[in-house]
């Protein structure tokens, strides 16, 4: 599939609106083709799906299901209505799509440089970041309540296998496409449900094609999506992080300016610049 998305990105700038409790909202900063890049979402979704997941049973109760590539079981009937992943989509080689996902990068980079004149102690934490990858929730599909820097860990259980989760320090949220009331209004290209609730900060954003969330990854911050009674919802997710990674935990980020080719597909890289209120440079 052919994707030429060609120079219709533009960075809108200004101060983004506080929510509260340091959830920002930056309206329509972004513009492109919305419906070639959902296609491409879409494209990579199903791409992704075919991969993440083998058969399997359950292996506390046998079940038949499916195991995803961190081991974990989902019933047969979870996976239709689950958030499809797109985490590896910075390895597409596609020049046309390696374009349009830097412009995106570009964009959340300029509004984390925005952020950190409101919370200038926040760059104090950001070493590297998580490029950001896809997420399609389908008609049924939801997210509950959690935390970006959750591991589910309890004492006792198994130590998780991955955990960059502890590592993220601010989070963001791009939108694709736009939250109508109802169904009326279901055009294709839209979705109803899907609401972005922060419960501990009493916050709920309708999603609009082109918006920008930026909040904290931890607990106050801790966020739901509601139910997406007619879809799909596509979405962008990304986070700045912390410490030095450990490949051990599957922790792993490239230094640009050791490796700057890696860096270009890598999905974790250290950032030169953009933590800091010197960014962008004069």
């Amino acid at each position: 599939m052919s994707l030429g998305f060609g120079d219709t990105w533009q960075p809108k700038g200004g101060r983004g609106e506080h929510l509260g409790g340091g959830v920002v909202l930056y309206r329509e900063h972004i513009s492109t083709d919305w419906d070639r890049l959902r296609a491409f979402s879409e494209e990579a979704a199903i791409r992704e799906r075919d991969t993440m997941y083998v058969p399997g049973k359950d292996p506390i109760g046998g079940e038949d299901g499916y195991i995803n590539r961190n081991g974990y079981f989902f019933p047969t009937e979870s996976i239709e209505v689950m958030p499809q992943h797109c985490a590896y989509v910075q390895a597409d080689d596609r020049p046309e799509i390696r374009e349009v996902l830097k412009k995106l990068e570009d964009a959340k980079d300029d509004c984390l440089w925005d952020y950190l004149h409101l919370f200038p102690i926040a760059g104090m934490s950001i070493w590297w970041k998580i490029k950001s990858h896809i997420l399609v929730y389908p008609k049924g599909g939801y997210l509950g309540m959690h935390a970006d820097t959750s591991t589910d860990y309890a004492y006792g259980s198994p130590t998780p296998t991955d955990q960059i989760a502890t590592r993220t320090v601010v989070s963001t949220i791009a939108f694709f496409n736009d939250h109508v009331e109802t169904e009326e209004e279901l055009d294709g290209t839209n979705f109803t449900g899907g609401v972005v609730h922060f419960g501990y900060l009493g916050i709920q954003y309708k999603p609009s094609k082109g918006d920008l969330l930026i909040f904290p990854s931890n607990y106050m911050a801790s966020h739901a999506v509601s139910l997406v009674s007619g879809g799909p919802r596509y979405s962008h997710v990304g986070w700045y992080c912390q410490g030095t990674p450990n490949p051990e935990v599957n922790e792993m980020a490239v230094d640009p300016s050791v490796d700057p080719e890696g860096a270009n597909i890598s999905t974790n890289v250290f950032m030169e610049s953009g933590y800091s209120l010197e960014y962008p440079p004069s």
